[in-house]
């Protein structure tokens, strides 16, 4: 349930949790997490109404390319990506985070 971790960094970032009802989340596609099975583990474990959404990935190649990387499989906590130009392992520019895009309380 690696999930868990996700979980309780997010619940640990927010302040005055006792009044949250709401929470607006953006995961990013190189998390590692699926973003509505987040939101969905997230809702169980707070009673919180949670939304989430994908943001996808953004890479830079050095030979050049810059877009979305090919992702070549998705593991239980790691996603598994490449640069589809040449094939080597880029840079990531956006993607790879997940983000408390709004809270709301009572």
């Amino acid at each position: 349930m690696h999930e868990h971790s996700f979980i309780q960094a997010i619940i640990q970032d927010i302040e005055n949790k006792e009044n949250v009802t709401a929470l607006t989340i953006e995961v990013g596609e190189l998390a590692g997490i699926d973003a509505h099975h987040l939101a969905h583990h997230l809702e169980e474990e707070t009673g919180w109404n949670v939304q989430a959404s994908q943001k996808d990935a953004l890479v830079e190649c050095e030979c050049g390319y810059k877009g979305k990387p090919e992702i070549k499989e998705r593991l239980h906590d790691m996603v598994i990506f490449e640069c589809p130009t040449c094939k080597q392992i880029p840079q990531i520019l956006e993607g790879k985070d997940i983000k408390i895009l709004k809270v709301s309380y009572k």
